[in-house]
């Protein structure tokens, strides 16, 4: 038996409710869920957090927090690489993850630097 009308008018109403109290609105709502953009901090000679587990289409944003180092994150991979370049203090960059697998990114200024992401 089809649901009644009026069910199905309170379950979209109250759809509608929830995204809108969330901050989306309209078409935008579904891209924003289908993706997440995540934070890393670059501070003091660490990436925060060093683990990181993400979906395909999420995007990193590499921020450095220190006021007075340099960084340059950068990943070598064998599907795809990536690389920052100097980042400044204060200055971000993103990163769009596009392949699956296990990635370490790493700092070309402070080798101990590493942030391992896996993406699914």
């Amino acid at each position: 038996m089809p649901p009644c009308s009026r069910c199905l008018r309170s379950t979209l109403i109250i759809g509608t409710l929830a995204l809108a109290a969330s901050g989306y609105a309209g078409g935008t709502a579904w891209a924003m869920l289908s993706s997440t953009v995540r934070i890393v901090l670059q501070k003091g000679r660490h990436y925060a957090p060093t683990d990181l587990y993400l979906r395909l289409g999420d995007t990193i944003t590499l921020r450095n927090g220190d006021e007075s180092l340099t960084h340059h994150a950068f990943i070598e991979a064998d599907r795809f690489s990536f690389d920052a370049g100097d980042q400044d203090p204060g200055t971000e960059t993103r990163l769009t993850l596009k392949e699956p697998g296990d990635f370490v990114i790493q700092c070309g200024i402070h080798p101990k630097m590493k942030l391992t992401i896996h993406v699914e």
